[in-house]
């Protein structure tokens, strides 16, 4: 028999907290056959706990292809080299590569005990004899295997170059624990070249010497390494969750500021959940990489939102509450310097934090670096915060990016919905001007939004052959300005079979729009045929009284819009958000006729004349916004 309470069972809530992956999605696979359910309670699925773990074990080992998707990247599992964490021209990668290898060869089973072992062999190459008291914290933590010692006594036999300010140990510790875990726990370890940037661009030309500074989430100390040498060790504070971590960020203490005072090394290094900290104390700057995307558990969620303004919600974002709590720890006109997502300043789930950062602090610095992070596809920022007691200004705003570094002049009007600077100042004056527009309005409350069809399998349901059951869908690649290409694939339409699919009237709509979802591109295109499309190829019906859909489509597909999407948003991702801002002039039905025309025009262009109908079309479109040729040029360029 059956019942609640059984321990041999785990219900699907605590499945999907296990997997990291939400209800919805639980759900979802339990229809699409790719989880199996041992029994259903009270209309509550229920799976054995030896299901669970080969379910979990078979995902991470890659044998379970069919929840290999982007949402289970965290259990992708591999003991491969995190290189990127130190230097590029560092004398020790060939020999940690080689090492790393020879252990995947080997097969060893890396446990705490065995990296712990493998851990203190090399750092007794690292720490001198008068601080083996180091070394013996991590015996005494995790354990020493004399016999790995004896046994594989020639794989370790490896002499480590000195390298001051490269943290091998650091490279040795996160390449041999399972990377696997290092999303789910919230750590992306910090490259060097980037710990490099954020600590040139808080330190050139500071006088360290009577400043204080933390790093609230140290892991195994690489910025420590990387400080200036003005600093003064008992003015250098650190912390982190993971004791290993902790204890190879006091090696590296040591070894940087050439300490073994133990009181001092213990007192100013220490392990703690920086979120629950109580400390009083106060810092000159707090820098460093908070956690990412923290898997709280629900009560950890809870206790968080009583206390962190920045923690609502259904989920609780960990960097959100870390730069909260960090910027109650600065003194007056202290910095905060924080690797971030670039989420962080424009996706409407951190405008809390946005708001908080407000009150009293103004952005001193950011530089957009992109995709920085092995194998993990999210736009990162550094980001330096003054805590200077007063109103959010942008003047003095000091902002770079691949392409130009500038300094912002004049005082911005920006609200918590969106932190966007990627504009200079001769630019944010143009998009000023366009939102100023006379007889302007946006489609936001104003059109209906519907996500292409998510099949939850593709191989599955979707076909390159035509038969009499099947019918056209299209992906955003079928997209271009004003028209798709035909496509090859095709579809049987079951709504109830697919995973997510909107409401039918909406795919069968007389007229609509299809935009590329995944584009950094404004791309839309009309469509009269009631045609499906799959999840890149989203849907907008706009509902503006008076505004013809096709007159709309050329706004949205217009210089002017990617302009301010662009300038304003910098995202890889055309959101709803976004497209409900973009200003849309009203103009008079012989205008709008008129453009009508030339749209019908290039639809059915051949490919020799499109573009040139395009070009004329679009500067059609510039002119309704009142812009002056040196403007236009401004925003095309």
């Amino acid at each position: 028999m059956v019942v609640v309470g059984d321990r041999n069972l785990v219900s699907l809530n605590e499945l999907c907290e296990q997997l990291s992956i939400s209800i919805a999605t639980g759900r979802n696979w339990i229809k699409l056959g790719k989880i199996d359910v041992y029994s259903v309670i009270d209309n509550i699925p229920y799976f054995t706990r030896e299901y669970l773990s080969d379910l979990k074990r078979s995902i991470v080992v890659g044998e379970n292809s069919s929840l290999k998707s982007r949402r289970n990247k965290k259990y992708v599992s591999g003991n491969d080299l995190y290189s990127s964490y130190i230097s590029e021209n560092s004398k020790n990668i060939e020999l940690v590569q080689n090492f790393i290898q020879t252990i995947k060869n080997l097969n060893i089973e890396l446990t705490d005990e065995i990296i712990s072992t493998i851990i203190v062999n090399f750092a007794r190459q690292i720490v001198c004899s008068d601080g083996d008291f180091l070394i013996q914290d991590v015996i005494n933590n995790f354990g020493y295997s004399s016999d790995f010692i004896d046994k594989y006594f020639d794989l370790l036999d490896v002499k480590l170059i000195d390298e001051p300010n490269e943290d091998i140990l650091g490279l040795l510790y996160i390449s041999l624990k399972n990377l696997g875990d290092r999303k789910s726990k919230g750590a992306y370890y910090t490259p060097t070249s980037i710990v490099k940037k954020l600590i040139a661009s808080v330190f050139d030309n500071v006088d360290c010497k009577n400043k204080s500074v933390l790093d609230p989430c140290c892991g195994t100390g690489n910025f420590i390494l990387q400080l200036p040498e003005s600093f003064m060790a008992e003015n250098v504070y650190a912390s982190d969750i993971d004791l290993m971590s902790v204890l190879i960020s006091r090696i590296n203490y040591s070894k940087r500021f050439k300490v073994l005072d133990k009181s001092l090394i213990y007192k100013n290094i220490f392990q703690c959940d920086y979120l629950d900290s109580k400390s009083s104390n106060k810092y000159d700057y707090i820098i460093g990489n908070p956690p990412w995307g923290v898997a709280f558990s629900a009560d950890k969620r809870q206790d968080l939102r009583k206390k962190y303004k920045s923690a609502v919600g259904a989920n609780v974002e960990s960097y959100d509450v870390v730069v909260e709590q960090a910027l109650g720890e600065l003194n007056r006109d202290g910095i905060l310097a924080f690797v971030l997502p670039e989420a962080f300043l424009n996706v409407k789930a951190h405008k809390p934090i946005r708001q908080y950062m407000m009150s009293e602090n103004s952005i001193k610095y950011i530089e957009y670096l992109g995709d920085v992070f092995d194998g993990v596809q999210c736009p990162s920022i550094i980001l330096q915060i003054i805590h200077n007691l007063e109103p959010f200004s942008t003047k003095g705003l000091q902002v770079k990016t691949k392409e130009k570094d500038f300094i912002i002049q004049i005082e911005r009007k920006v609200t918590d919905e969106c932190f966007s600077f990627l504009t200079e100042d001769k630019e944010y004056t143009l998009i000023d001007k366009i939102l100023k527009s006379s007889n302007i309005v946006t489609l936001k409350n104003n059109a209906d939004f519907a996500l292409g069809i998510v099949t939850g399998d593709n191989s599955k349901y979707i076909s390159n052959q035509k038969t009499s059951d099947n019918e056209l869908v299209l992906k955003g690649s079928h997209l271009e300005k004003y028209r798709y290409k035909l496509s090859d694939n095709y579809i049987i339409f079951e709504p109830k079979s697919f995973q997510q699919v909107a409401s039918i009237d909406l795919y069968r709509a007389d007229e609509k729009l299809f935009y590329k979802f995944i584009s950094n591109k404004l791309v839309f295109a009309y469509d009269d045929k009631q045609i499906l499309s799959l999840n890149s190829c989203n849907i907008l019906i706009p509902r503006l009284k008076g505004l013809s859909i096709k007159y709309i489509m050329a706004v949205l597909n217009s210089s002017v819009a990617q302009f301010f999407f662009a300038k304003q948003f910098n995202s890889i991702k055309v959101l709803r958000s976004h497209i409900e801002q973009i200003p849309i002039p009203i103009v008079e039905h012989k205008i709008q006729f008129e453009i009508e025309v030339l749209v019908d025009e290039i639809i059915h262009a051949d490919d020799e004349n499109y573009q040139e109908k395009c070009n004329i079309l679009d500067l059609k479109i510039c002119k309704l916004y009142g812009l002056s040729d040196e403007e236009i040029l401004l925003l095309k360029g």
